[in-house]
């Protein structure tokens, strides 16, 4: 009988479960939070967490007796494998109560395995981020230091496993340098607010550096990175908000590139639901904005939108939804922010989102109202040609199928940005659209200028021309020469983008698999 060792081994499952002791659990309660494995026994199903690693640590042990274990100090880097709703995936959390979750050799050792295990396994990741970096005490340690590489042994399968498997990092605290890299090099970051914060370094290092006073909040906070950066893509009430929103993001993924997405019924929802509110929801004025939201929840299942990047980029929308229980990705212009024009700040988000729906065979739904690139002095000084460009290769080298709905406007390069390439694409155009390379309004003024400053009455000629080219422009005279393949009436919109789905998913199994083009994070 091996009691003697059997008693060892949960003597030292015990000494991890304490992870940093009562008074830093403690500590950390007094704070708000919860502790690591509280976050992971919320997160996973019921008692399916498997940890590996359990008992990787730092240990002392007796000089008189080098049998007898005196102490041992966890390694803050805990991993495993876990279920959400019934689906494997690794997971791995920061455990911020044994010195703040400091990277050090054996944190990256862990690190490395996980990675490793989880793309051998092809799982999802969730990463529960709460780890204030590298710790400069380690060097005292080894005896000498180390030179920064972001070749470590896992940097290959980290980059890799962005085009074969979702990544989520969730963040609980102060998260600077690795920690700041995980929750970059992710599908979909969240952080809780007045609680995460973000940085390369925190404020002593900043002071040290600059000699400037900043706080957590200034330097790394919600309202900077979700509302102005774009380095985290949603904030969160608490923790609990930002762990379901975890959950609720990969319940649209697949488990990885080699399988579809799971159609999912939350609510069963009538495919021929026809809104009669469509038919009046686009203004006449095209100057007048409407609620692009309210549009999408009487086209989309039923309570299924989960947005993305709600405050960043504002003029455009992007979310994961349900069309007939089928996942999909949601492009959508919105009128209230800029016209709906495409911003220097809609660049990144707009490219990103089409990667990730391409990489995890997400056929993409695109609602159109798009009159073009953002003009004036700060368009240009922001250099927004070049990084809507740079955007709209993402779209042009996507393989995914894409639908696209023309609800309003669609002018120039960038309203040329908004469906696929020469690939296949389901395009339907609603009575109110209208396009072209440049708006009447505007555009007959710049090209008959001459004409119009000689006429008699100026301002008549000028509307006698407009209403010319709006004749010409109707999207009737489009359809009439085959250039939009169909005009509906909006409220068929449902129910042919519920048709159009099934298709696309048959057609999206035969392609899976990495795509040729890896994730651009």
């Amino acid at each position: 009988m091996w009691q003697k060792e059997l008693d060892e081994l949960a003597k030292r499952r015990t000494i991890a479960h304490r992870l940093g002791g009562e008074k830093n659990i403690a500590k950390q309660h007094a704070h708000g939070k919860m502790t690591v494995r509280e976050r992971i026994k919320r997160l996973c199903d019921a008692n399916t967490f498997m940890e590996r690693g359990m008992l990787a640590g730092v240990p002392t042990y007796d000089p008189d007796d080098p049998h007898r274990l005196d102490s041992l100090v966890p390694c803050p880097f805990i991993m495993g494998i876990g279920k959400l709703n019934g689906r494997r995936v690794a997971v791995h959390g920061d455990d911020f109560t044994i010195k703040g979750a400091s990277v050090g050799r054996m944190y990256k050792s862990k690190g490395a395995y996980f990675v490793k295990m989880a793309r051998s396994l092809k799982l999802p990741i969730v990463r529960l981020v709460e780890g204030a970096g590298g710790s400069i005490k380690e060097i005292l340690e080894i005896g000498y230091t180390e030179l920064p590489s972001s070749g470590d042994e896992c940097a290959q399968d980290r980059v890799e496993m962005m085009s074969e498997v979702p990544v989520v990092a969730a963040g609980f605290g102060s998260v600077a340098g690795l920690g700041a890299l995980y929750m970059v090099q992710s599908h979909f970051s969240v952080m809780v607010r007045h609680m995460c914060h973000v940085f390369v370094g925190g404020p002593p290092l900043v002071k040290s550096a600059f000699g400037e006073e900043l706080t957590k909040e200034d330097l790394g906070g919600y309202l900077l990175h979700t509302r102005q950066t774009g380095v985290v893509d949603n904030d969160a009430v608490d923790e609990k908000d930002a762990l379901d929103q975890v959950k609720c993001f990969l319940s649209y993924m697949p488990a990885n590139v080699w399988g579809m997405p799971r159609r999912q019924f939350t609510e069963k929802d009538d495919p021929q639901r026809q809104e009669a509110d469509l038919a009046s929801i686009v203004p006449r004025d095209k100057r007048k904005a409407y609620d692009m939201r309210k549009l999408l929840t009487m086209v989309l299942d039923r309570d299924s939108m989960f947005e993305i990047g709600k405050y960043q980029g504002r003029s455009q929308i992007t979310a994961l939804a349900r069309i007939d229980g089928y996942p999909v990705g949601i492009l959508a212009n919105d009128p209230h922010f800029l016209g709906g024009s495409f911003n220097y700040d809609v660049a990144e988000k707009f490219q990103r989102f089409i990667d990730m729906c391409d990489t995890f065979h997400l056929p993409i739904v695109n609602f159109v109202d798009q009159p073009g690139f953002t003009i004036g002095q700060e368009s240009e000084i922001q250099g927004t040609i070049r990084k809507g460009v740079r955007a709209s290769f993402a779209i042009i080298q996507a393989t995914i199928p894409m639908a696209v709905i023309y609800v309003r406007k669609c002018f120039g390069v960038a309203g040329g940005a908004q469906k696929s390439g020469l690939r296949f694409c389901w395009r339907y155009a609603w009575p109110s659209a209208i396009w072209g390379n440049i708006p009447v309004e505007g555009g007959v003024y710049a090209a008959h200028r001459r004409e119009i400053e000689a006429a008699d009455d100026p301002k008549g000629y000028l509307e006698k021309l407009q209403d010319e080219y709006r004749a010409v422009a109707s999207p009737f005279r489009t359809a009439e020469a085959f250039g939009i393949e169909d005009m509906i009436d909006p409220v068929e919109t449902r129910p042919l983008l519920c048709e159009w789905v099934e298709m696309a998913y048959q057609m999206e199994s035969t392609n899976l698999g990495p795509k040729k083009r890896g994730m651009r994070c």
